[in-house]
């Protein structure tokens, strides 16, 4: 598991928004094209949204993957 604490530290240190005050969805793209695949995630908490890209990143070798804030939480 991702230490998250450190995570959020680090973008607020980088002058970011608290990560953990977000909702994210998951961007899916084509490594050699760039081209847009899809969202396989969607309207996901901080952590819930690492979790899920990082078993994304291991089944789809072929694909970029980006964390794209779309709210907060409220």
């Amino acid at each position: 598991m991702p230490d998250f604490e450190a995570l959020r530290t680090e973008a607020l240190m980088a002058g970011a928004l608290d990560p953990m005050s977000l909702r994210f969805e998951i961007v899916e793209y084509d490594k050699w094209s760039g081209e847009r695949l899809g969202v396989p995630g969607d309207d996901l908490g901080f952590q819930e949204a690492v979790v899920k890209t990082a078993s994304l990143i291991e089944a789809n070798s072929d694909s970029h993957f980006c964390l794209q804030p779309i709210g907060f939480v409220h």
